[in-house]
């Protein structure tokens, strides 16, 4: 049973909480120098955000040597170098979210997107596709009842490699997001020269808003073996394809 002080208390308990509000700060400005951070209201903490660096060549295997070369940059301002072992480190990062990018002479770009940092030491291990040192020599598009048929030939390699063609309904077809609708990948077998043969379905070409008549563009290029360096665009969806061949082969058919 309740007493009058008891009452009292109980009051200005409530009172006392009622008027408490609690703060916390709403981002980030990230490592030394980085900008850009976002984050919701609530508590922050200062920790790091480390990794490490793996190389592959357009075969898809591991390169041990020259992990020192990659640069890091978070969130497009403040860059760190891994070291020969492929480590790096970026410290004082504060409670919000980030991205880093990642570059190498001779290997694709990658980006990380959008991730979040909360608290301690975060791993973030990043991977680079070797930029390839072939590149299609011819690409022929016919149609056919099943739609379009592409045969696309290369220098024979002793090794198995892949390629890609885009498609597009205008004439820049690359790897950019704005610059295709369809993508295929084939592999190129070891020794081989014969083409290689990518059939393209009707129903795609439908399902990517083409109708008879239209015109379609299509370019190849010489790909990597498990490709580590293509990222995902946030405005879009779709894939960012950096290491492609320096040239392409191109060929142009109006859809069946």
């Amino acid at each position: 049973m309740f007493n009058s002080k008891t009452l009292l208390l109980a009051v200005a308990s409530l009172i006392l909480l009622g008027s408490c509000t609690k703060t916390g700060n709403t981002g980030a400005t990230g490592a030394t120098g980085a900008t850009g951070a976002t984050g919701s209201t609530g508590p922050s903490f200062i920790g790091a955000i480390s990794g490490h660096v793996s190389l592959f060549d357009q075969y898809g295997s591991k390169i041990l040597t020259g992990l020192h070369n990659v640069q890091v940059s978070f969130n497009g301002t403040s860059a760190v170098s891994a070291d020969s072992t492929g480590y790096y480190i970026f410290g004082n990062v504060r409670t919000g979210s980030y991205y880093f990018t990642a570059t190498n002479n001779g290997f694709g770009p990658t980006r990380i997107n959008n991730f979040q940092y909360l608290s301690d030491t975060l791993n973030r291990d990043i991977r680079l596709s070797a930029i390839p040192n072939f590149s299609p020599l011819t690409l022929t598009a016919t149609n056919i009842t099943a739609g379009d048929s592409l045969a696309i030939t290369f220098a024979a390699d002793t090794r198995a490699r892949n390629c890609i063609v885009f498609l597009n309904n205008k004439t820049t077809v690359n790897g950019q997001p704005a610059n295709y609708l369809l993508t295929y990948t084939k592999a190129i077998p070891a020794n081989s020269t014969k083409p290689v043969t990518i059939i393209i379905p009707i129903q795609d070409l439908t399902d990517a808003g083409l109708h008879t008549g239209d015109i379609i563009y299509y370019a190849a290029f010489g790909y990597v073996v498990n490709d580590g360096s293509s990222y995902e665009d946030l405005t879009t969806g779709k894939t960012v394809f950096t290491p492609l061949s320096a040239s392409s082969a191109t060929a142009t058919i109006t859809a069946p």
